[in-house]
């Protein structure tokens, strides 16, 4: 091979390889983005963000501990509430879309929202398994 061709195939694979590392690192700070926006809505993660932020003493994490447990609870009833309260908006939609709708839009509506439910349900028990693992003990 000339040197030319060498050249070529060493600046296309050190773009390449650029490339792929660029998108698998772009997706990791992505993924970890919103995991840390979901870990907020779980009793564990309300607390670590606050608490990362404000920097409390000693002292003033055995006082604020059980202020961020009380509202913990509040946060995850109120995100149940909007979970039943969007669910049912998506029933109403569905109930009024039925007329309008052939069959394999149907079909496909339907699957949308289940894939949905799962990746929500699978989500949720990776909530669980986390509950009480946090860095302040709730």
């Amino acid at each position: 091979m000339n040197n030319r061709l060498k050249i070529f195939l060493l600046l296309f694979a050190t773009l390449t390889i650029g490339i792929i590392i660029g998108f698998l690192v772009s997706g990791r700070v992505i993924s970890h983005r919103i995991e840390k926006m979901n870990n907020y809505y779980s009793q564990t993660g309300f607390g670590k963000e606050i608490m990362r932020v404000i920097k409390p003493t000693d002292e003033q994490r055995d006082i604020i501990v059980p202020i961020f447990r009380k509202y913990a609870d509040k946060n995850q009833a109120l995100m149940g509430d909007y979970r039943t309260n969007q669910r049912e908006l998506f029933i109403e939609l569905r109930k009024e879309l039925n007329e309008y709708l052939d069959d394999d839009q149907l079909q496909r509506l339907n699957n949308h929202w289940e894939n949905r439910k799962r990746k929500f349900n699978r989500g949720e028990s990776q909530h669980k398994k986390r509950k009480g693992k946090g860095r302040i003990g709730l």
